[in-house]
């Protein structure tokens, strides 16, 4: 988040705000800025500790309603009956480029679109890439050379993910660098933020060339099928029912831009955390088997994602503060996972803690359904790492640039590498 940033930087509301900004309601709005992550999110978590104290649940000047407190976030986040997922009825524009996206539909749809693609999106399917993921990682590494130094985003954990979710799907190796290339549009549209007319008009104009280019895939599937996950979801069948070609699309598009940024942010936020804390990268090249708690504990401590929506569907209390129908709420990931009401010693990155439910790939019924093939990635990335080099370091002399707003994590991951 840049500095002078608004922590009301989401979806407009469309609905019942006055002219100022501010929702028709008794309490007064509150004007909050959070500080820049410029330093690394140091000055932000400092701020999200005083929300979390004086203001856990607080309305912002543009009527959006912000809650920073685990127990409460996890309650937004759960209970889908009173907070909708479906930007409709408050965003319309949010809700246009959003259109299908599982992540923003509610029951009974989501029910029925998340069993459908959970027949095909197995657990065993994730499981039988790791050693294509191996492969493809050594392979970037390989062509990063051995100079000893590198960028880790330019050359691992931005184009690792992509990869592999292009070849889940069955896109040609050919046609990988126009999927890298929607997907840099759609985020970089994304963190700008869809208010802006011209911003808005290139994420929409991304989205449709991605689906144009998924359809005709899917009409190739239809006719000839093979063994990628199109071709799975072109034939499969619950219940009676297929999954139609714009549900195939909409998940498609979800799996690569959604998977695409947990990974790169997680990998990247790993390196970063365990260079300030030597001592992890020591215990884990000591004991592989502490490789999953550490990618959890980097998730609780630096989450991919700051902040989600949701949109109030009746008049609510929350935490004693009443929250009006058709209100956007913004409960803070990045906050709840800091709680030091739910986490034990929250500001310390711990691999070795035990109690770690944290909130990152976010809970109930639109718990990330991509999370098992992040956090394998995660476990084959750092392994590789860890087999390839015997110490990476931070070039502390070179600029990292933290993306800002709704993203957490750096553009770029400058370090020296000592061949193993």
């Amino acid at each position: 988040m840049a500095a002078g940033h608004s922590v009301d930087r989401v979806p407009e509301n469309d609905g019942d705000s006055r002219e100022d900004g501010s929702c028709s309601v008794s309490e007064p709005a509150v004007s909050l800025t959070p500080p820049s992550t410029a330093d690394g999110g140091g000055e932000l978590f400092s701020w999200l500790r005083r929300m979390r104290a004086e203001f856990p649940v607080v309305q912002g000047s543009n009527g959006s309603w912000h809650v920073f407190r685990y127990t409460d976030v996890q309650h937004v986040l759960t209970e889908y009956a009173d907070y909708s997922s479906d930007p409709t009825a408050i965003s319309p524009k949010a809700a246009e480029v959003a259109k299908g996206d599982l992540a923003q539909i509610d029951p009974p749809m989501h029910h029925h679109l998340r069993r459908q693609i959970s027949r095909v999106f197995t657990p065993r399917t994730v499981a039988e890439l790791e050693p294509r993921i191996l492969e493809i990682g050594e392979e970037l590494l390989d062509a990063a050379g051995d100079a000893g130094e590198l960028d880790l985003v330019r050359q691992l954990t931005h184009p690792l993910p992509v990869i592999v979710i292009a070849e889940l799907l069955g896109v040609p190796v050919e046609d990988r660098p126009v999927f890298r290339h929607w997907a840099d549009r759609i985020i970089a549209a994304k963190i700008a933020g869809i208010d802006d007319p011209e911003t808005y008009e290139r994420l929409r104009s991304a989205i449709e060339e991605m689906d144009y280019y998924l359809e005709g895939m899917l009409e190739e599937r239809r006719a000839r099928p093979g063994n990628d996950l199109l071709s799975k979801m072109v034939s499969s069948e619950v219940d009676g029912e297929r999954i139609t070609g714009a549900e195939a699309v909409n998940f498609a598009r979800l799996l690569l831009i959604a998977g695409h940024i947990t990974t790169t942010m997680m990998l990247s936020s790993s390196v970063l955390s365990f260079d300030e804390h030597p001592e992890a990268p020591a215990a884990l090249r000591a004991d592989r088997s502490l490789i999953p708690a550490a990618v959890e504990e980097v998730m609780r401590y630096r989450p991919p994602f700051t902040i989600t929506a949701r949109y109030t569907t009746k008049d609510l209390e929350l935490s004693g503060v009443t929250i009006p129908e058709r209100s956007i709420v913004i409960p803070w990931l990045v906050s709840a996972n800091r709680d030091e009401r739910q986490f034990s010693d929250p500001d310390v990155f711990d691999i070795h803690r035990t109690q770690n439910a944290h909130l990152a790939f976010g809970k109930g019924i639109h718990f990330c359904i991509g999370a098992p093939l992040a956090r394998l990635e995660g476990k084959v990335a750092l392994n590789l790492l860890f087999d390839r080099y015997a110490d990476v370091r931070l070039n502390r002399d070179a600029p990292l640039g933290f993306y800002e707003q709704n993203f957490f994590g750096v553009k770029s991951l400058p370090v020296f590498v000592k061949p193993a």
